[in-house]
């Protein structure tokens, strides 16, 4: 699954390859980066990489994936791709059931519904928390849900199964 960066018209692939505490190793489109990253305040980070340390204010800009993002050097916009659940779709007795997926490794902050919970499309399901960032999992279709597999404070790695969502007629 994608979580894109989107300055302008540029947009970059960001995903997690592994974390270790603070450490990250992240590829952003084919560039790899191993980065150490510490919230140094709300919304300020300081960002080691290669030796170099690196401040970045990162301050919401009304809608909730749109940033601003101030550095020593210079200032930009970007807008961070809501992540979208990597859905499996599968049918018993004919009716649709979605496996909604982790997009990427990160840590549950919470869960929104329970076994039995009536869904909207739409409706956000999961909160994860991966690369100092919140998600929100939504489900992409109207059902029941079946199956929750997680709770809050799960570490959880990508592609695994979180949360099943049966259809309704």
């Amino acid at each position: 699954m994608k979580t894109l960066a989107k300055n302008g018209n540029r947009q970059e692939e960001i995903k997690v390859l592994n974390r270790d505490g603070s450490l990250l190793t992240v590829a952003i489109g084919e560039r790899e980066y191993t980065l150490d990253i510490e919230k140094v305040e709300n919304g300020v980070y300081s960002v080691l990489h290669k030796g170099k340390s690196h401040n970045m204010e990162i301050i919401k800009n009304g809608n909730k994936n749109h940033y601003t993002v101030n550095t020593q050097y210079k200032s930009f916009d970007i807008e961070i791709a809501p992540a979208t659940p990597a859905a499996n779709r599968t049918a018993k007795n004919g009716k649709l059931i979605e496996k909604i997926k982790a997009p990427i490794p990160g840590k549950i902050v919470s869960v929104k519904v329970k076994i039995g919970d009536l869904v909207e499309a739409n409706q956000t399901l999961i909160v994860l928390s991966a690369m100092k960032m919140e998600n929100e999992l939504k489900s992409p279709i109207k059902g029941v849900v079946k199956d929750v597999t997680v709770k809050k404070d799960d570490v959880v790695r990508e592609n695994f199964v979180l949360v099943e969502v049966k259809a309704l007629d």
